[in-house]
């Protein structure tokens, strides 16, 4: 299996009105509060200074929604302790809008209260912080992107859940390499007795599943699979384009999140678990829109917005972009995609729901 590089796939870049079109980020950053507090809680003081780091910030509201209860809590602590809140994406995140939001009426630098902010532009797949420096280390709806887009034969389907046999064991090696070096960088952050808290979309154990796992957001990507595969039908996207793209996510179950953890010397030695698991979202956990299925309109326009929003990069640059002669018409195949998806929607309103499972890693740098 080949891999491409992840230009421009991450699940923050190119976004469009990533407020939103972000309300699943929101309700994963928001559930997490008390585990946020609870870790500021367990590190305590910290001189001279307490430094927490988010990983895949984005450019958005949760990007403050993942740092406003660290302050709080750690205020309880230290009331004049120096904090550093470090934001870390990729360099093409739009960093002027979430540094207006960190500045603006709403934002936790308002009042100046002995809060340095900082940005790192880079993958979270590096060392992106000095050595045992961050208190608390935060990664939300981020860590399920792949270090790299492989390109399989896939014929039938766009996601990993669906991969079968050789295909599906070598899609998961890589994923599982991934996570790994994911853990080693935050393993040499993190000071000793530091913190870290990841949440990403997840999956649990079923037999009537494919491979016997039910991932998060299953028949959506089904739903994207059929629309594209109609346009291969019609002559719009080269068969060959379609059946070497999969999406390069990885939704974990929890044992898939601890498995580097149990099984890595290094990485034993250096963290304890001390939460793994996946649980439902706290609301509309079976579908995401579904207080508009009254509406299928809307209902349609919401779920193309938001598939819009995480995958547009990723299928311009891996699937309409092979399948074109020129950027103009990169972008006609992705108007004609996304107008073909909110039909798609709009004729079965609830068929094609996203289901939403979190799963939550709590780990103390030993």
């Amino acid at each position: 299996m080949t891999r491409k590089t992840q230009q421009s796939a991450t699940p923050t870049e190119s976004m469009v009105d990533y407020d939103r079109n972000s309300y699943m980020q929101d309700q994963m950053v928001r559930g997490r509060a008390q585990w946020l507090r609870a870790a500021v809680e367990r590190v305590g003081p910290v001189v001279p200074e307490f430094t927490a780091m988010d990983y895949g910030c984005g450019p958005g509201h949760s990007a403050l929604d993942a740092v406003t209860p660290v302050i709080e809590a750690y205020r309880r602590i230290d009331p004049r302790g120096v904090m550093v809140i470090r934001h870390s994406d990729q360099v093409r995140n739009d960093w002027n809008a979430l540094f207006a939001l960190v500045f603006g009426p709403d934002g936790y630098q308002r009042n100046g209260s002995r809060i340095r902010t900082e940005a790192v532009a880079g993958s979270f797949y590096t060392q992106l912080a000095a050595p045992a420096s961050v208190a608390l280390g935060t990664c939300f709806a981020a860590s399920h992107w792949l270090n790299s887009a492989p390109s399989p034969s896939s014929p039938g389907t766009v996601w990993f859940a669906d991969l079968e046999g050789e295909v599906r064991t070598e899609f998961a090696a890589l994923a599982r390499a991934d996570w790994t070096q994911f853990l080693r960088c935050r393993a040499a952050e993190l000071r000793p007795g530091g913190m870290a808290i990841v949440s990403t979309l997840g999956a649990v154990p079923d037999d009537s599943e494919i491979n016997g796992v039910r991932s998060s957001a299953r028949k959506l990507y089904r739903a994207i699979f059929d629309v594209a595969n109609q346009m291969v039908a019609d002559g719009l996207l080269g068969a060959v384009a379609l059946d070497r793209f999969v999406f390069p996510l990885w939704f974990p179950t929890a044992e898939d999140a601890c498995a580097p953890i149990h099984g890595e010397p290094d990485l034993k030695e250096a963290f304890e678990v001390i939460e793994a698991s996946v649980t439902p979202a706290p609301a509309h956990p079976n579908d995401v829109y579904e207080d508009s299925l009254n509406d299928p309109g809307t209902y349609a326009r919401l779920y193309a917005g938001y598939i819009r929003g995480f995958g547009e990069s990723t299928l311009r640059l891996h699937l309409f972009g092979p399948s074109a002669k020129s950027a103009a018409e990169v972008d006609a195949l992705t108007e004609e995609f996304f107008g073909r998806l909110i039909r798609y929607y709009q004729a079965e309103p609830g068929r094609h729901a996203s289901e939403t499972m979190i799963m939550t890693l709590v780990l103390r740098r030993r």
